[in-house]
């Protein structure tokens, strides 16, 4: 019996989507979309990134896969010329597209995504009926679904559930006092100098308008590298994340971060294998439970929780605006030129997103999301910016 071939989108390279059981046997469609490249300004390091990824996994699976290069995805099926399987995207555009290409006959299946830990129908039954949507009340469900840092009675290790406290120190002043080991870097190869030479050609041609600036990659983009950076932040780097995560250094872009959010969010990385493998460093005496905790709480709380939110309350969600904010993004804002600006934090942080395409969560919450609240700029433009200029955004 012909097994239908599975269409993975740029944000599902990971081993958890194609190499399960489910998909042994299935022959894997890869599409370039030139449409979907251009549909946004992004930061040129994400274009980077989502191409390098595409072509590292047609490389690693060989004659299992097809890479076809069109200018819309519904054109690439066209060519394919046979039906496949998706799981489900994590954006409304996509799962619109989806559909209406299981309209057309083109997707014969959509199946459950891999990217998140709780399935979409299960935060459905979580949610019904709630009037309060606490991420704290999530995050507590998470760890007994899933059952991270429970003791035996089923309460929370270390009798709390929450180690916020002890995850506020004040950093030293010389970063090189930290003490955090170096994070993972990966090695750019053959793959990445053919991507960063055509994207300048499509820029040249004025095909792709990007901002931000290029530079050698920072992130992984095969299941290989996300593995070796995942590794070097659990074993090095993890005693440190947490006393120093609600802090910030204009010297030290990384601090002790995970630098994780990138293959996460390409579905390098399968979330619960890496909560549990936090978890593991804490049972083992590796890393200190307010550092595990914390971890976890981003990744298996608020991760989570932002994403069922989006899909929970529909597109609608996206354009509330309680406080009626209506102003236009600056433009030194929207193409990262800070040059002007006199706040030092905020300058920094701004510049890292032009340098790098990334600033860690207290730079984005406190720094540019409360900048964004003050100025009164319209949520929905944020959201966008967000999700186009960083390096790990998603819609």
């Amino acid at each position: 019996m012909t097994v239908t071939p599975l269409w993975l989108f740029a944000d599902q390279l990971g081993p958890h989507f194609h190499r399960t059981e489910q998909h042994r046997d299935r022959e894997v469609l890869l599409v370039e979309s030139t449409a979907a490249l251009a549909r946004h300004r992004y930061h040129r390091q994400k274009l980077h990134l989502v191409l390098s990824g595409l072509r590292h996994l047609k490389e690693e699976l060989g004659d299992r896969a097809t890479l076809i290069r069109a200018r819309t995805y519904r054109e690439a099926l066209g060519e394919f010329r046979r039906p496949v399987v998706v799981h489900e995207p994590n954006s409304h555009a996509a799962e619109e597209l989806v559909l209406s290409l299981q309209r057309e006959g083109l997707v014969e299946a959509v199946l459950p995504t891999p990217a998140f830990a709780l399935p979409r129908s299960e935060f459905a039954e979580w949610a019904d009926g709630r009037r309060r949507f606490l991420m704290e009340d999530f995050y507590r469900h998470q760890r007994h679904r899933f059952e991270i840092l429970l003791e035996p009675d089923g309460g929370p290790a270390g009798g709390r559930w929450n180690f916020d406290q002890e995850n506020r120190q004040q950093p030293p002043r010389a970063a090189a006092e930290l003490g955090a080991p170096e994070p993972w870097m990966p090695t750019e190869d053959d793959i990445d100098d053919e991507v960063r030479a055509d994207l300048d050609t499509r820029q040249q041609r004025g095909e792709l308008h990007p901002i931000g600036n290029d530079r050698r990659r920072l992130f992984p983009v095969t299941s290989e590298e996300a593995e070796a950076a995942e590794q070097r932040f659990l074993d090095q780097r993890l005693p440190w994340f947490g006393p120093y995560q609600d802090a910030m250094l204009d010297e030290d872009w990384a601090m002790a971060h995970a630098l994780l959010s990138v293959p996460l969010n390409l579905g390098l990385l399968d979330p619960l294998e890496l909560v549990r493998g936090a978890e593991h460093r804490y049972r083992s005496e590796r890393a200190p439970l307010a550092s595990v905790e914390g971890f976890v709480r981003q990744v298996l709380g608020w991760r989570e929780y932002v994403w069922h939110l989006y899909w929970w309350f529909g597109k609608p969600y996206l354009h509330r605006n309680a406080l009626r904010a209506r102003k236009k993004l600056p433009k030194w804002w929207s193409e990262l030129d800070a040059g002007n600006v006199e706040a030092e934090c905020l300058r920094t942080a701004i510049n890292g997103v032009r340098d790098r395409g990334w600033a860690h969560h207290i730079q984005r919450l406190m720094i540019l999301g409360n900048h964004g609240l003050q100025r009164e700029y319209r949520p929905s433009a944020l959201n966008e910016w967000f999700s186009t200029a960083f390096v790990d955004g998603a819609p």
